[in-house]
């Protein structure tokens, strides 16, 4: 298993995340979204090949890929042989 890493970026919009699901839905809600991302990060961290490469942030040296937590949040990463990286999380229903 990979050694999970999470960027400030990362951390910072999954509180924000949290922190709006807490608020505008409940605090059950808030718990089954880090729940959820933290089931996700975990087999990411097993099998990091499940996701889709992200071509937008990709580059030579870097592949990036994304991987869709539910239809409302999705999870951007990369990963090497022995870590993976969470460089952020969107949620699409925070901008309704």
């Amino acid at each position: 298993m990979r050694e999970v890493r999470w960027s400030v970026r990362a951390q910072r919009r999954f509180d924000e995340i949290a922190s709006w699901y807490s608020l505008n839905v409940g605090e059950k809600a808030a718990m089954n979204f880090a729940s959820d991302v933290y089931d996700v990060v975990k087999t990411l961290a097993h099998s990091p090949g499940i996701g889709i490469s992200d071509t937008r942030r990709s580059s030579a040296k870097t592949n990036y890929f994304t991987f869709l937590i539910h239809p409302k949040y999705r999870v951007v990463y990369r990963y090497t042989k022995t870590r993976l990286y969470i460089v952020t999380l969107y949620a699409t229903m925070m901008n309704r």
